[in-house]
């Protein structure tokens, strides 16, 4: 699948794993079927036994073994550094992107030079891949709307209380303003992702889709379960981070308050209901 178009920008997709049976097969699937054709597949991988390593070698995946021990912004910022492409998408293990995700968002960002990243909305689906949930993300952003300066959609965040760019499977990075804003970050696990579009997004525009591009799995194993007794902390760390970074007036500094209790309130309610459904297993 590497460079079988020249004429294409090429675009680097990687993905770190850490025992990523069995979601992990369906997401490479989901890459396979792009429509895409000038693609690098980077892994970076602390093996575990569960046939991870073997499955993206078959599927033609560049591979780097991390050590054991290595924690999720390390193997992140690695997998990271490896790309080569011109774009470059990271996409956690158990997550999709659908058939035409990187041809959408390799044109957004073609449209928009300005544009550091391009982000998209998202589906939702359980750990059985049914779809729970259509068209998440961007929250509050007219649809005609196909681009933000960074600073603007980081204030949209930072009032909003949650992040409203989405995962890294609704993100295509122009390869050297992610390179540069490397590294990931895990001190603030559940920004992790945000810490570093704030990196990234602060110097240039974002270009926007309001198509989703992909699908991001809920599962008892996901980070937003076992982590949401801490979301509303977490999240209220970059926000003071981002007031020492942006000085917000008053009143945006209230809404911000408001609404990180009320996202992460939301939040824990949709979880329990999906747990009590059985889609968190």
């Amino acid at each position: 699948m590497t460079q079988a178009n020249t004429a294409q920008p090429k675009v680097s997709i990687v993905v770190p794993v850490f025992r990523g049976m069995p979601y992990l097969t369906a997401l490479i699937d989901s890459i396979k079927k792009q429509t895409y054709q000038n693609l690098e597949l980077i892994a970076t991988i602390t093996p575990s036994g569960d046939g991870s390593e073997e499955a993206l070698t078959e599927a033609g995946f560049a591979i780097e073994i991390t050590p054991e021990g290595t924690g999720a912004a390390a193997n992140w910022t690695r997998a990271t550094q490896l790309a080569t492409g011109e774009f470059t998408k990271l996409i956690c293990q158990d997550d999709l992107i659908y058939p035409n995700a990187i041809t959408q968002q390799v044109a957004n960002l073609t449209n928009h030079p300005s544009a550091h990243m391009t982000i998209a909305k998202r589906d939702i689906v359980n750990t059985h891949g049914k779809t729970l949930f259509t068209g998440r993300g961007l929250q509050s952003i007219p649809a005609n709307t196909q681009l933000l300066p960074g600073k603007e959609l980081l204030r949209r965040t930072y009032v909003h209380g949650g992040n409203i760019f989405g995962e890294p499977l609704a993100v295509l990075f122009r390869t050297q303003a992610l390179q540069e804003a490397m590294p990931w970050r895990d001190d603030n696990p559940l920004m992790l992702d945000l810490n570093t579009y704030t990196a990234v997004a602060t110097s240039g525009d974002v270009a926007l889709n309001h198509e989703s591009v992909g699908a991001f799995r809920v599962s008892s194993t996901s980070w937003s379960t076992n982590l949401a007794k801490v979301q509303l902390a977490q999240t209220r760390t970059w926000q003071k981070e981002y007031e020492a970074a942006f000085h917000p007036d008053r009143q945006d500094k209230i809404r911000a308050a408001i609404g990180a209790h009320l996202q992460t309130n939301t939040r824990r309610a949709a979880y329990a209901y999906l747990k009590l459904r059985g889609d968190l297993t």
